[in-house]
């Protein structure tokens, strides 16, 4: 989806402007020095020595990592990732992947319930919009077809039978979704009025649930009836976030809504008779991240996570409630992606953990026996360098609880410095997955690396997730405020060495954390940040699901109090706080010229910036050299002498 958590709009960009803004700064590198790629052009970095740098980097092959794409029931297959940015197949436990399609990392695939054909979404023609693909073991097809200026296929199933593929045609300039249908020769869209962000989540006998995104805690399922063509809420309250067909009838989870009692329950419709029932969640205790049925629609497979660390389990439903019919059947502490089902009886899923890059394994419910499917390996300079992470918990300023997890040196001989993580979206959950920039900078600098999941993250309920909604905005910036004040209170941490970052929307929170603690942290890290949301809001894309997130663009005295938080416009009141910022070229989702505007302003006010600009990537910039120019940059000002 491109609304709230992963796309921030569609922005023009001037390319001659930029010529010559950006025009010599990259000059001739001399021998010794760490290179510049030859699309990335520099301002305010200092040069790079290779000796320097050199430490922190392996062959991208010493590191073994997979994760689960979707299974090939019939062929009895997986679909992983691997070395490279494309579709891999596992065939057996513990054989190596072959190369299946090349080229191409979907958002989404699936492979169709009857044969071995594949489809997927993929941008690689355009960032940030996606197209829909067919693949059938030789030949790579393109099944969508877009006139607008800004059209997605966001979301897509296949039918049951194997004959079709539902998919919604997101049009963000127009700010409507088309239902449409492909059966493999041509498609055609159902006549179903779908205004504002749709997605297509389940088909079965002749109905197709839908999701309504009017914001992230505010999520509402509809079916559409194709014979009929009738579009029927099923849940108008609380926020619906999955729904499934199992055994003919709808299946929603839902939370916050009177029919839960305010907690979050199953509930199940039979659409035959339009009766509706309350299926008790009494045995989950943790958080809830996902729920599936196996494909008979017997079973359910059950992820809920404490303190981040996940359990799995499979349950039947059984008088309104589901029945556990296996304890947790992970071994270790771990964070889960992709649960699948391989078969009625055995589940697929992808495991990782701070120390150990992902893999995956199958559970058998009959046997009980679990299989490797892949393994993972690191390098052994990396190995043993961290300590597991723990949770941590502080009260914010008004009392509400905040958490997180911290990641430690192995080895720590006195107070280690700080560096606070901010993570983007923000209805995201930050969780102790495998890191390896975290590993390097725990062990080469003796770093202590906070991750954050402040108020505006989802995991902790509805309440919690709109607490940064609007004129609320500044509240998320107060929780890392205080954080700082938690950390003063640690005995093993340096609370006079503390460096900010953050991503995207966390660049966000970053640079407004800069502004309002620059006596506290020594330096801040903006990596492609949302900057002005004034700016933000100004987008044609922008919906309703934005608006509920930030804010309304025409209530002035809001967006004012919104300039407040950002330095942009107001360097003035950035008080010399070194800077680390980022820039894509074909980033469609913040604004150009606010990137651009402020790292001009504040190095023209004397802000020491380290600024690099991909001219290649999108709204993400990384590689080598933005780590190797991090881990300069943290090593300069970790001790700086504050101003």
């Amino acid at each position: 989806m491109k609304s709230g958590i992963n796309k921030f709009g569609q922005t023009a960009f001037l390319a001659l402007t930029l010529i010559g803004v950006f025009a010599g700064l990259t000059p001739a590198q001399p021998s010794g020095d760490f290179p510049v790629p030859a699309s990335f052009q520099v301002e305010g970095v200092p040069r790079i020595k290779n000796d320097d740098v050199k430490h922190l980097f392996y062959e991208p092959s010493a590191i073994k990592s997979n994760l689960i794409w979707d299974v090939d029931r019939k062929a009895r297959k997986l679909l992983v990732t691997d070395e490279k940015t494309a579709v891999y197949s596992v065939e057996a436990p513990l054989k190596k992947p072959s190369l299946l399609v090349e080229g191409r990392s979907p958002n989404t695939l699936r492979v169709s319930p009857t044969s071995s054909l594949i489809a997927f979404n993929n941008d690689k023609d355009d960032a940030d919009n996606y197209a829909l693909f067919l693949w059938d073991g030789k030949d790579l097809r393109k099944l969508s077809n877009f006139t607008g200026k800004d059209d997605s296929v966001d979301s897509f199933i296949w039918a049951r039978d194997g004959k079709s593929i539902y998919y919604t045609h997101n049009d963000y300039e127009a700010k409507v979704t088309k239902l449409c249908q492909h059966d493999l020769n041509r498609s055609t869209c159902f006549q179903v009025d779908l205004k504002g962000l749709w997605n297509v989540i389940d088909v079965d006998r002749g109905n197709i649930l839908l999701k309504y995104w009017k914001s992230a805690s505010n999520q509402n399922i509809f079916n559409y009836s194709i014979k009929s063509g009738a579009l029927s809420p099923l849940s108008e309250s609380g926020n619906s976030t999955k729904a499934f067909f199992a055994s003919g009838k709808a299946l929603i989870l839902n939370e916050d809504s009177p029919e839960c009692g305010g907690k979050s329950c199953l509930l199940s419709f039979d659409l035959r008779n339009n009766r509706k029932k309350i299926v008790s969640l009494q045995n989950v205790r943790g958080h809830l991240g996902d729920i599936k049925p196996s494909p008979d629609g017997k079973r359910i497979l059950v992820q809920e996570a404490f303190d981040g660390i996940d359990t799995l389990w499979v349950g039947k439903i059984k008088n309104e409630r589901i029945k556990p019919e296996t304890t947790n059947f992970l071994d270790g502490s771990y964070v889960v992606w992709n649960t699948r089902w391989l078969s009625d009886s055995e589940v697929v899923f992808t495991i990782e953990n701070i120390a150990r890059p992902a893999l995956i394994r199958s559970f058998d419910i009959r046997s009980k026996k679990t299989t490797n499917w892949t393994e993972s390996s690191m390098p052994g300079v990396l190995a043993g360098k961290v300590r597991s992470p723990e949770t941590i918990r502080w009260k914010s300023f008004d009392g509400k609880e905040i958490s997180g997890y911290i990641v430690k040196p192995s080895k720590v001989e006195r107070k280690t410095p700080v560096l606070i993580f901010i993570h983007g979206g923000p209805q995201v959950l930050d969780r102790p997955t495998f890191n390896s920039l975290d590993v390097r900078f725990a062990a080469f600098l003796g770093l202590s690396i906070i991750h954050t999941n402040i108020r505006g993250s989802r995991g902790f309920g509805s309440e919690f997730m709109d607490a940064d909604n609007g004129p609320k905005r500044e509240d998320a910036v107060r929780d890392i405020s205080s954080l700082l004040d938690w950390i003063a209170k640690q005995p093993d941490l340096d609370p006079d060495n503390v460096i900010v970052r953050g991503e995207s929307y966390g660049g966000f929170v970053a640079l407004a954390t800069g502004l309002k603690e620059s006596s506290r942290i020594r330096a801040v890290i903006a990596e492609y940040p949302l900057v002005s949301i004034r700016n933000y809001l100004k987008q044609s894309w922008i919906d309703e699901f934005a608006r509920n997130e930030y804010g309304d663009p025409n209530d002035e005295a809001l967006m004012k109090k919104l300039d407040e938080l950002s330095p942009l416009n107001s360097a003035s009141r950035w008080k010399g706080t070194p800077l680390f910022l980022t820039r894509g070229k074909l980033d469609s989702r913040v604004p150009e010229g606010d990137v651009l505007g402020l790292k001009s302003q504040l190095r023209e006010a004397g802000t020491d910036v380290w600024f690099i600009y991909a001219t290649q990537a999108g709204h993400g910039v990384s590689g080598r050299f933005v780590t190797g120019a991090m881990y300069e940059f943290l090593k300069t000002h970790i001790g700086r002498k504050q101003k």
